[in-house]
């Protein structure tokens, strides 16, 4: 399968609309008569990044690149209208096995010849990373503030809450032991490496639809602040844990869809989403399980996390 960041505006353009901003679409699979009330779920492809980094006294000592491609998705949504136009949501969304991989790089002192991605002194990639688990849950409330024959739009505000870990199977590597990148070998086929990132966030947003005919098209963007980034990383050949705690890190979500409708109950569909959170630094502790050394670090971490989804379908009403 062709990466999702070239598959995306491919489809895009072949469906006329919205190449450049991936976004959301629901399959409803249940509402009320008056349309007060609603479940819907889908089905889709994300792909998911995170950075963990390790700060030394003035440069960069470590920085760790996560990531997951072609995860399929899975989501769900209640929702609830009531008077003024007010409305209410809650959504959850579910990722499992997608394609991973992991590079990890060091500049140790005294080695590195910068601190460029090139510059390193040390480095392992592990192609054999698997998705844990990635999940998300959002609970928002909106109104409509304009509202035509054709089209509406709206603010809101909520938060969300993401989960996701990932585990780093066997691998290679080049360390600087005694010499310039003179030590290389393979790990043995078991975990090295387990990361989890928690994201507790709040956002305000505004999001409009507009009808051509057959075809609608929505979108909306939101932004707003992490409470932190909480993450736990595990090095098991060390036997030695990493927990970090950053500040509150600005976050950005853009959401669109295109919907036409091919038949009375029957619509083809273009959705997607794109979300970052910006990279934060914070406090760091370790624990070294074997010996029960402990130690914190002020300043010494930092995370970013990052996702892209597409879903693509048929929608129908009854």
């Amino acid at each position: 399968m062709a990466d999702l960041k070239k598959t995306l505006p491919a489809l895009a353009l072949a469906f006329g609309a919205l190449a450049t901003t991936p976004s959301f679409a629901d399959d409803t699979i249940a509402s009320s008569a008056d349309n007060t009330f609603w479940l819907s779920g889908s089905v889709g492809l994300m792909d998911i990044t995170a950075r963990e980094y390790v700060n030394g006294p003035g440069f960069k000592l470590s920085q760790l690149d996560w990531e997951s491609k072609h995860v399929m998705l899975y989501s769900g949504t209640i929702g609830a209208e009531f008077a003024d136009d007010w409305t209410i949501t809650a959504k959850f969304d579910f990722g499992a096995g997608g394609n991973g991989d992991m590079a990890d790089y060091d500049w140790v002192p005294p080695y590195p010849t910068d601190n460029s991605k090139d510059g390193w002194s040390h480095r392992s990639l592990h192609p054999r990373t698997d998705l844990n688990h990635y999940l998300a849950g959002t609970l928002e409330i909106g109104r409509k503030v304009a509202v035509t024959d054709t089209g509406s739009l709206g603010i809101s505000g909520g938060f969300k809450y993401t989960d996701v870990q990932w585990d780093a199977r066997g691998g290679s590597y080049i360390y600087s032991s005694g010499g310039f990148r003179n030590d290389i070998g393979e790990f043995k086929d078991a975990t090295v490496i387990t990361y989890r990132q928690r994201i507790p966030s709040a956002f305000l947003g505004v999001n409009g639809s507009q009808s051509f005919d057959r075809l609608t098209l929505s979108a909306g963007v939101k932004g707003g602040l992490t409470f932190g980034i909480n993450d736990v990383d595990d090095h098991w050949l060390r036997n030695t844990r990493f927990k970090g705690s950053m500040d509150a890190a600005p976050m950005m979500m853009i959401d669109a869809s295109a919907d036409y409708k091919v038949a009375s109950n029957v619509s083809i569909f273009l959705a997607g989403s794109f979300e970052n959170v910006f990279r934060a630094d914070g406090d760091i502790s370790s624990y070294e399980r074997t010996s029960g050394t402990r130690s914190n670090t002020a300043g010494a971490a930092g995370a970013s996390f990052q996702t892209m989804s597409i879903k693509f379908g048929l929608k129908g009403t009854f």
